[in-house]
């Protein structure tokens, strides 16, 4: 398989390849828009009004901007409302980003928080002093009746913030029975007083997305200020991956664009697909009382397989059928992992599934999830692709089997990134410092850090710079192993969703590569060779 890079002349290519693939996203986001409204009740006329009212704030063009831009706008105001989606832990950490760098730039922040009722502030207090505990707190604050899905974890690192830098942290919310726009008014309280209480300090909000239009809370707010015979306060809104945003960035190819700025006083940070913010919250749904509820998540995996089928044009056809799929603890995988006669490879299955990673058993078309993520999901299911289309038994040379493993994992990548454009990896940066970084046991190196270090010598040997291939003995330990082969399939499956979609590799060569068994005598090196000289200048985008 001898190819050479391909021609600016592919850009074309590159476009309809973008275009198709933000089609794809298109249809599962609808999809799964009729199933979330089909899981939640009828919404009355004053909600449509309040979501409506909503969508037109995100309305306008788009202007490029950065995560510093942002922050800089921030420090500038005397509060920021930042958009929430309860279900997406993504969303409470780039909040989280933003008070660690804001911080750095004004004397003093105070927190404002949907998560809790305004009416527990004593407990909220009580808890930051440590004069309750972390279950007394969840237990007066009502959590489990208030919040039906189990996000506490995801707010916990920024109450510990607040704790370690000293940061006053507010409750906010007010009773789901009221309507929304009076919760806008009782927040709206709290935050005038806040700024009374705290006089100097930059207020960050972090509340649901419906709430930051500016009609909504932030005119609450100002009605509040007035009320107390403040000026208005100089604000920021910061909208979170808005589906209007992306679908218009994707448009003028700009999709992976992270922070616009859409006026003077609002930005909007794309982190994640609106897909994949669709299914944390379907997830929380679905999985809250039973994460085993195979139904729903054997479909949502065949679907994934049918979709990167159907993206490359792989003739699956009736095999899918044979596919069985577990979710995190299911005890039948011991039973299926017990009939794999290879205790090499029994032992790396095990070695990922204790890691609480999700892995495909090829010799018993099984995928079992080590987590319900999109991202764990979509790769599994581009595993199975590779195995239905593509065949292949694991080689019995070390280096075969290494190289077998490695472009297995660069397809599961590179498949999760189609449907989910925004997933990211290590690449050599965050290689070298696993490498270099103090390992346990009396500073001996780590498993990962091992392979952290082959990984990147291997890196180099592929751009010429090593004189020979690095040290492969280092591949007879299973541990280092499985992780090197991640680490430099998800580095190749990277570069090639960006060659696929900037028009450096045609996706017929993507294709050939699903189809190709791969397991022949140095038939796995050679492609994998060949896709890495292929892709050596693709330009990864920088990501916050």
């Amino acid at each position: 398989m001898t190819r050479k890079p391909q021609s600016k002349r592919s850009s074309a290519a590159g476009r309809r390849t973008a275009d198709d693939i933000i089609a794809l996203q298109r249809r599962l986001f609808e999809r799964h828009r009729r199933l979330i409204e089909a899981s939640e009740s009828t919404p009355s006329p004053g909600m449509r009004r309040y979501y409506n009212e909503y969508r037109k704030a995100v309305r306008g063009t788009p202007v490029e901007s950065g995560f510093g831009a942002l922050c800089d706008a921030i420090a500038r105001s005397q509060i920021a409302y930042v958009a929430d989606y309860h279900t997406l832990a993504l969303s409470q950490r780039t909040f989280l980003k933003l008070v660690r760098a804001v911080m750095q730039q004004v004397d003093n922040l105070c927190l404002a928080l949907e998560f809790v009722d305004a009416s527990h502030q004593e407990n909220i207090e009580k808890y930051q002093s440590g004069r309750i505990s972390e279950r007394t707190f969840l237990r007066r604050i009502e959590y489990k009746k208030n919040w039906p899905y189990d996000i506490w974890p995801h707010f916990r690192p920024i109450f510990e913030l607040a704790k370690a830098q000293g940061f006053p942290l507010l409750g906010i919310d007010a009773p789901a029975t009221l309507p929304l726009t009076s919760r806008d008014r009782r927040a709206a309280e709290v935050l005038a007083e806040a700024s009374c209480r705290y006089p100097g300090s930059t207020l960050l909000v972090l509340v649901g997305r419906l709430h930051v239009a500016p009609s909504h809370l932030p005119a609450a707010v100002e009605r509040a200020f007035q009320r107390k015979g403040l000026d208005p306060p100089r604000r920021v809104i910061v909208h979170q991956n808005s589906e209007v945003i992306y679908w218009q960035l994707a448009a003028q190819r700009r999709e992976s664009t992270e922070v616009v700025q859409l006026s003077d006083e609002s930005y909007c940070v794309l982190n994640t697909p609106p897909l994949v913010e669709q299914m944390s919250y379907l997830h929380w749904v679905r999985y809250d009382e039973d994460l085993l509820e195979h139904t729903t998540l054997d479909s949502t995996v065949r679907l994934f397989v049918h979709t990167l089928a159907e993206f490359l044009v792989l003739p699956l056809r009736d095999s899918e059928c044979e596919l069985r799929v577990l979710g995190p603890g299911d005890m039948m995988l011991a039973e299926l992992l017990g009939s794999i006669s290879d205790r090499r490879r029994k032992k790396r299955l095990l070695l990922q599934v204790e890691a609480d990673e999700s892995v495909f058993v090829p010799e018993v078309r099984t995928i079992y999830l080590g987590t319900l993520s999109v991202n764990h999901a979509a790769e599994e299911a581009a595993h199975f692709v590779k195995h239905a289309v593509g065949g292949g038994a694991e080689p019995l040379e070390l280096r075969d089997r290494f190289y077998f493993h490695a472009l297995n994992e660069a397809c599961g990548f590179f498949g999760s990134k189609v449907i989910n454009p925004k997933r990211k990896t290590d690449h050599s940066g965050k290689l070298r410092r696993i490498a270099a970084s103090r390992g346990e046991n009396s500073g001996k190196p780590t498993a990962e850090q091992r392979a952290a270090a082959f990984a990147l010598e291997h890196l180099s040997w592929e751009r010429g710079r090593g004189r020979k291939h690095p040290a492969g003995q280092l591949l007879a330990d299973p541990a280092v192993f499985v992780a090197a082969a991640h680490m430099l399939g998800y580095i190749l499956g990277d570069k090639m969703y960006y060659g696929l979609v900037s028009g450096q590799v045609q996706k017929s060569l993507v294709r050939e590569l699903f189809l190709c068994p791969l397991d022949a005598p140095y038939q796995a090196l050679e492609y994998y060779l060949e896709f890495s000289a292929m892709l050596m200048d693709v330009t990864i985008p920088q990501r916050i």
